[in-house]
């Protein structure tokens, strides 16, 4: 059933995420779709869930960039909250990832990694400067659209254009540059983050914004090679893979890419 919130109409359920569901959407008398993610009051309301979705509204309005999702406007009801976005034709990176490995029985080639990284890097770079660390960067957190359905059905990456989302667990830095609660995904959190997140015993741990540059490399060497650089079933066995750092790429990886990989996932930040 087509459903309807002022002049916004949810033409197609598109899928469900922890907190709601999101929408294809269309303005009335317009032909631009959207993405809105329909939240349950019940849910949005919740102290604890109320902090998330505020400081993400609040920071997708300071960010305008051509690899950041764009936030439209945001809705509300008697029963639900109505986040608004751009619509991203192409889904997840991580989806992408996935059906390129089943259509060519490998991770993305060399080129096509550093097409995409370049484009998140640019994204990174400017959330940086304006004081901002997104906290939760991972393939699922990233998504990709493209100019024709012809290039999203070949998956042609190199006509890729990276969106990042999801900014609920990042943060606006305060004057002392530091931040220090630990949120995120544990498969690509910094080792700083990765210790207090695991045993939560040190809460003056603070960090900065170098959290989500440990982040990039988790994602570029998953790009790289289909699966995770650190992976493990308990998070004791995954904070001693990360503090001792070891991991394998394929010899016919650049001298390049080895070197940007071993630059940035150091255990130490500094």
């Amino acid at each position: 059933m087509i459903q309807r919130i002022e002049d916004l109409i949810l033409i197609k359920f598109l899928g469900k995420g922890v907190y709601g569901e999101v929408f294809l959407s269309q303005k009335e008398n317009s032909n631009k779709f959207y993405a809105t993610k329909k939240i349950s009051r019940e849910i949005a309301d919740r102290p604890k869930f109320k902090q998330y979705l505020v400081n993400e509204i609040s920071i997708l309005k300071m960010l305008n960039h051509p690899n950041i999702v764009k936030l439209e406007e945001t809705k509300k009801s008697s029963h639900s909250y109505y986040i608004v976005m751009e619509y991203i034709n192409g889904g997840g990176l991580s989806d992408c990832l996935k059906k390129y490995i089943e259509r060519y029985g490998k991770a993305f080639p060399e080129h096509i990694v550093q097409y995409l990284m370049r484009q998140i890097i640019d994204a990174l770079v400017y959330i940086h400067d304006k004081k901002i660390i997104h906290r939760d960067l991972k393939l699922d957190n990233i998504m990709v659209n493209f100019d024709s359905e012809i290039d999203k059905e070949n998956l042609n990456m190199m006509k890729a254009k990276v969106k990042i989302i999801d900014f609920g667990f990042s943060v606006l830095l305060s004057k002392q540059d530091l931040a220090s609660t630990a949120v995120g995904s544990p498969i690509n959190m910094d080792p700083i983050i990765l210790e207090k997140f695991n045993k939560m015993r040190d809460k003056n741990v603070t960090y900065d914004t170098k959290a989500d540059i440990w982040s990039i490399g988790t994602v570029c060497y998953e790009l790289l090679i289909g699966k995770s650089v650190f992976d493990a079933k308990t998070m004791d066995v995954l904070v001693e893979k990360v503090k001792e750092g070891k991991y394998k790429v394929p010899s016919s990886v650049s001298k390049e890419l080895v070197s940007f990989l071993n630059g940035i996932l150091q255990y130490d930040p500094d």
